[in-house]
């Protein structure tokens, strides 16, 4: 019989739904489309705000990276030095007053909150997407030394667990969503969907660890979320660099160099960073007055070199195309440090990931071009060293290796540097691996608190019940007296009887608590037997299962012997909860010494 299309549609359907892929796939999607849409929310109302505010109104010398056009056309104007520190003052207050008052949690960068929020299960209220706009475009569109990824990441995260909220989903798979709504911020905003998808998974932990469940969701919501945001303004990478190869055997060493360059500034950085968030947080005022603080230090720093300052995109634009002198880049790279720590550690809403990328490409770029000055044949081109110091550099401070090598390679278009990206990479990674620019993030999935009871459970799975079983063990037959019972539980340390049958199979189980109860009837006792007092409703358990089985079966039962059988049913020993307990307290503390020893 032929099938209509119709039936077989949905026959698919259903197939869908019944598929956790499926499912995943319609969440993911949804989750996209919404973090699509606020990207563009985002990035329209930042890029008005910034140009307007900066260009316009105060005469910043704006630049943007070439296939990246402001909404509003840019006028040229006289550097009003005095109005830009006005703006960035008050964008700081204002911004800072919002947070105060609405949602504190959306100070500071963005990615480290959705971190924070994943390990620890902490739902993210309704409102911080709509507040982490509002006050991000304050922060950034004033002048902030930061970038728009990681507000973009904490308000994907927000609308991504949302979304999980209300399908009525599992915390598990609302900690999923954040995920998704992360990878899809990222990859929209920063045109990078593989890299975002990977980065989401990888940013939680400071070892090379995922979240491998998120992996597939993630990608899809990215993608989806690129797509809704390149179908509005454009299908081009965000940077355009010139031709570079890695063709030069000589470069890696050079490369080499490189890699220790980036691990020493990336600790510098990290130093600076956790050193100018302690000197703001000992601050006795409200917040508002920290990122007021913050933004006048910005002001006099953009007064005084405006390349250290606003988003910096254009710095690293520059550097791709050989345009900025190497001791400019260097100098930039250095005092952007300092400017990205007072913005973010003052409390303003701005990313650390665009930052990381800029210092990189800073730093890159000049140690590129002074080591091309003096040894050519080193250096063949001093911007490919812009671009994979980049990479070494965030790798150093974010600690995520191999999503950076994708991004990386995703925004500028050039796929041809990833040989020499992954040998910087790994080199600055291994030797700044002590460090991390994110504070929330933990060592590896063992060390997270979500993860916890899944290495108890491998620790109790090895634990098998022939370990702890007493092969030794007092028992009664069915017609065993109450006299006999008394007198044996009098000898031993059991708090129950187990009641056998003539072929030793358990036929019940008498408890202390039952005896207890008939202790005071003493006319009972010369009637009753073991089979009249007996619970007969018994949990057993066989050899070749494990503690892990054991705490399922007993769960929060008053029960405090389990009878061992065999594949007949006859008894061969108990277990009791004492045992079960003392295994299990040894088995965390010996799961926590491992984790502190690591």
């Amino acid at each position: 019989m032929k099938t209509s299309i119709i039936s077989e549609f949905f026959f698919i359907i259903q197939n869908i739904k019944r598929s956790q892929t499926g499912k995943w796939f319609i969440y993911a999607t949804l989750t996209g489309v919404a973090v699509g849409l606020g990207a563009i929310v985002f990035f329209v109302l930042l890029d008005l705000t910034s140009v307007f505010l900066l260009n316009h109104v105060s005469g910043f010398p704006f630049s943007h990276p070439i296939n990246e056009k402001p909404l509003l056309e840019l006028i040229h104007k006289p550097f009003n030095k005095v109005i830009f520190i006005i703006i960035a003052t008050s964008g700081g207050f204002l911004s800072g007053l919002i947070m105060h008052l609405v949602a504190v949690e959306t100070k500071g960068g963005g990615t480290g909150e959705v971190i924070k929020s994943y390990h620890n299960n902490i739902p993210i209220r309704a409102r911080v997407p709509f507040v982490k706009t509002i006050v991000s475009v304050l922060s950034l569109g004033v002048g902030g030394a930061g970038g728009r990824e990681g507000p973009a990441a904490h308000i994907g995260a927000g609308l991504g667990y949302r979304i999980g909220k209300l399908l009525h989903l599992s915390d598990k798979e609302k900690r999923i969503m954040m995920i998704c709504g992360m990878a899809g911020g990222i990859g929209a905003i920063f045109r990078s969907p593989m890299g975002a998808a990977i980065y989401s998974t990888e940013v939680l932990y400071k070892d090379v660890d995922f979240e491998h469940e998120a992996l597939l969701p993630a990608a899809i919501s990215s993608i989806i979320a690129y797509s809704i945001f390149s179908a509005k303004f454009g299908w081009v990478h965000m940077f355009s660099t010139p031709l570079m190869k890695f063709q030069n055997p000589l470069e890696l060493i050079s490369y080499t160099v490189l890699a220790l360059v980036c691990a020493v500034s990336g600790i510098f950085f990290i130093n600076v960073f956790n050193s100018v968030s302690k000197m703001f947080g000992k601050i006795n005022a409200p917040l508002y007055i920290k990122t007021a603080l913050g933004g006048l230090i910005i002001g006099i720093l953009g007064a005084l070199m405006p390349d250290s300052v606003g988003m910096g995109y254009g710095i690293m634009q520059n550097a791709f195309l050989n345009k900025t002198t190497f001791t400019a880049l260097l100098l930039i790279g250095v005092i952007r440090m300092f400017a990205t720590s007072v913005t973010i550690g003052s409390g303003n809403s701005a990313g650390m990931f665009a930052p990381s990328l800029v210092i990189g490409a800073a730093i890159g770029g000049g140690f590129g071009g002074y080591l091309h000055s003096i040894a050519p044949y080193m250096v063949d081109n001093p911007a490919s060293f812009a671009l994979v110091g980049m990479a070494g550099f965030f790798a150093a401070t974010a600690k995520t290796p191999l999503s950076v090598i994708i991004l990386v390679a995703e925004i500028t278009g050039n796929y041809e540097l990833i040989v020499p990206s992954m040998w910087v990479v790994a080199i600055s990674f291994l030797l700044s691996s002590r460090y991390s620019i994110e504070h929330y993030q933990v060592k590896d999935r063992a060390h997270s608190k979500i993860h916890k009871y899944e290495y108890i459970k491998d620790v109790l799975e090895n634990i098998k019940v022939k370990d702890l079983m007493h092969k030794k063990f007092e028992y009664v037959d069915n017609s065993a007296k109450l006299s006999t019972i008394y007198n044996i539980l009098s000898k031993t340390k059991q708090t129950d009887i187990p009641v056998l049958s003539k072929d030793k199979k358990i036929s019940g189980i008498i408890t202390l608590h039952v005896l207890k109860s008939i202790l005071g009837e003493s006319e009972l006792s010369e009637f009753l037997v073991a089979e009249d007092i007996a619970n007969r409703d018994v949990i057993t358990a066989t050899l070749d299962e494990n503690l892990n089985n054991i705490m399922h079966k007993i769960g929060f039962k008053e029960i405090n012997t389990i009878p061992i059988v065999d594949e007949n049913g006859k008894i061969i020993g108990i277990i009791t909860r004492k045992d079960i307990i003392k295994s299990y307290n040894d088995a965390t503390k010996s799961l926590k010494h491992l984790r502190a020893a690591q």
